[in-house]
């Protein structure tokens, strides 16, 4: 597996949502991506359940794929960490994901294994997807590889 390497981004508040761009695609809208804390394997214990939906998807990686949802579960605390995941797109596929807290997920298994997603959030993320239990609006994701 690659190493994923922390890119902070800095995205403003746009009145819409711009296009998942870049060659590959990706989803243009998203909703939520939900933090709540819960019993796990982090730091006192401590879990990150993350969650949230993309749609408006558009990929030669994902072909006839119109929205997904994503889920993860990361150990509190616990930067550095790798951590998996799933997106379960609309057409009933999964895509098993691995990733470190900085908005990159690697497809490790299922439709599009091997490339690489960016969540587009409304501001920076980075440590937070391990650190709080912040929700944050999700832009879309784009493929990045």
């Amino acid at each position: 597996m690659a190493v994923l390497c922390g890119v902070a981004l800095s995205v403003g508040v746009p009145a819409e949502a711009a296009p998942a761009g870049g060659r590959f695609g990706g989803c243009h809208q998203g909703s939520v991506l939900t933090g709540e804390r819960v019993p796990g394997t982090g730091s006192a214990g401590q879990t990150v359940r993350r969650r949230g939906e993309v749609w408006e998807c558009a990929s030669s990686l994902l072909p006839g794929v119109v929205s997904g949802r994503f889920r993860a579960e990361l150990p509190w605390l616990s930067f550095g960490t790798v951590t998996s995941g799933a997106f379960e797109w609309s057409d009933g596929s999964v895509s098993t994901v691995a990733g470190l807290p900085n908005t990159l997920w690697q497809i490790t298994a299922g439709p599009a294994e091997g490339h690489v997603l960016r969540f587009d959030l409304v501001s920076e993320m980075n440590g937070d997807w391990y650190y709080t239990d912040n929700a944050m609006a999700i832009l879309g994701v784009t493929f990045v590889s």
